[in-house]
């Protein structure tokens, strides 16, 4: 099922692993601020001949005063504290031989490229910031999807989608002998992005979703499905509401952090939709 943008839409899975806030300039602070002026290459402690440098020391410095706690000694010891703490784990992990446990090539390579997406972000938005104005716009945007009313109902739903009615008949009726909706979405879903959470797409308003389902949605009791498959442009889609409730929409003010993820996010999808047509990629 398509869905429309909104606050509490997500992009795909790597987005969540970047740290947004340091995008933020009431957040943000220069590397140069909260950076010892020690060399990187020196060491803070050693923990039975393992150096902890000043480097990892000042990494974890730089993380916090962006998410906004102040640099003082303090801070500097309690970090340095914990880790100690984490090497002293980590060694203790490795004598147990958990480390043949663990795919580290494959936990490196994701790493890397999670610092070098917000790398690259970074880089862009340095140039060009992100206004008021363009918040304003966004939340004008959004706003409008949820319609000119102050307060909406907003719906948690779950949906499983099939190539065919057919299926989608099937799958009803096992549900109403006592199947387990999530169990039967990740199974036979053909929604990729919903059916790893056993369907569930979270808190949505009737303006998120496309109209043949929004249609359905105020006639739904909490806790049932729909009896009668919807069909829709990707499929026929087997709905269940698993909640509802009513939604004040937030003030301007209030949403500007999640108008300026969704702003990231939209730059990023425009990048990797460009990036992709020009790439030979073989699956």
């Amino acid at each position: 099922m398509q869905m429309k943008r909104f606050l509490p839409a997500t992009f795909f899975a790597l987005v969540s692993l970047v740290n947004f806030s340091s995008l933020n300039p009431a957040l943000a602070q220069t590397k140069s601020e909260a950076k010892e002026t020690k060399p990187d290459y020196e060491f803070v402690a050693t923990v039975n001949g393992v150096a902890i440098t000043q480097g990892l020391l000042n990494l974890n410095i730089r993380a916090l005063v962006n998410q906004g706690q102040r640099d003082t000694p303090e801070l500097r010891q309690a970090i340095k504290e914990d880790l100690i703490n984490k090497e002293l784990i980590a060694q203790e992990a490795t004598k147990q031989g958990l480390a043949k446990e663990i795919d580290f090539p494959d936990q490196v390579t994701q790493l890397k490229q999670n610092l070098l997406l917000q790398a690259f972000l970074e880089n862009h938005f340095k140039s060009n910031p992100i206004s008021d104005a363009k918040l304003r716009e966004e939340y004008d945007r959004q706003r409008k999807l949820m319609g000119d009313g102050s307060n909406s109902v907003q719906y948690r739903i779950s949906q499983i989608v099939v190539a065919n009615e057919t299926d989608a008949l099937d799958l009803i009726r096992r549900i109403q002998k006592g199947e387990l909706f999530g169990k039967l979405a990740t199974e036979y879903s053909i929604d990729t992005n919903s059916k790893a959470q056993g369907g569930a797409l979270g808190w949505l308003m009737a303006g998120q979703v496309i109209p043949a389902v929004a249609n359905v949605l105020p006639g739904m009791a909490k806790g049932s499905i729909t009896v009668t498959p919807v069909q829709t442009p990707v499929g026929w889609v087997i709905l269940k509401l698993d909640d509802k409730r009513n939604f004040k929409i937030p003030s301007f003010e209030e949403s500007k952090p999640q108008l300026r993820q969704a702003l990231v996010q939209q730059y990023l999808g425009e990048v990797v939709k460009g990036l992709r047509s020009n790439a030979k990629i073989v699956q």
